[in-house]
């Protein structure tokens, strides 16, 4: 269980500056924005 969510954590880390890297034309391509994308990187681990 630790383990599971110390890597999704790493994985949100990893997504985090990946898209912080990108340009605002970037973020428009894949149809996101730079709020949606902080949304989502601050939802909750969810347990199974």
């Amino acid at each position: 269980m630790l383990v599971d969510i110390m890597r999704i954590r790493r994985e949100r880390s990893r997504a985090w500056y990946q898209l912080a890297a990108m340009t605002e034309r970037e973020l428009q391509d894949c149809g996101m924005t730079r709020s949606e994308i902080a949304y989502e990187l601050k939802k909750p681990i969810r347990r199974k």
